[in-house]
């Protein structure tokens, strides 16, 4: 096994505002999109077609600081959340996708997740705790590294 470089992930971040930037040592990070409060019930069956997704709302709405991103202020609870860029996973290769570290420290959290095309992700469970926060559009969510399982 073995994690992607800096010249590496820089070819495979698409959509960054700078690449460069965004890549670190081994570790790529991913930045704040849109948001999208879940509110309703879903519905998990045996059958997929029986499945329904909770309801989300584009809620609560950006707000302008003099700053052209805007930012949200978010309440406690769970959130979709969307990202600004997408990452060309390779063959062979997955993408672990952790919380950044300016989301724990200030009490937010999504799951970590291991995944091996880029196409199967709309977004992520981002959850809020009790407190609430102000994020920004653009704000850092989550950090990745590149793991090659083939030589």
């Amino acid at each position: 096994m073995k994690i992607a470089r800096t010249d590496e992930l820089e070819k495979l971040l698409r959509f960054a505002s700078d690449a460069s930037s965004q890549t670190a040592g081994d570790r790529l990070t991913l930045t704040l999109l849109d948001v999208l409060q879940i509110v309703g019930e879903g519905r998990i069956c045996p059958r997929p077609e029986d499945t329904q997704e909770a309801r989300r709302i584009k809620r609560p709405a950006r707000r302008s600081s003099g700053d052209p991103a805007g930012y949200w202020d978010l309440v406690q609870g769970p959130y979709w959340v969307t990202f600004n860029e997408e990452v060309r996973i390779p063959e062979g290769c997955s993408l672990v996708l952790q919380p950044h570290q300016d989301l724990m420290k200030n009490g937010l959290w999504h799951p970590t997740l291991i995944i091996r095309d880029w196409a199967e992700v709309s977004g992520i469970l981002l959850l809020v705790t009790a407190r609430g926060v102000r994020v920004m559009e653009n704000a850092p969510l989550s950090t990745g590294i590149i793991i090659k399982s083939k030589e």
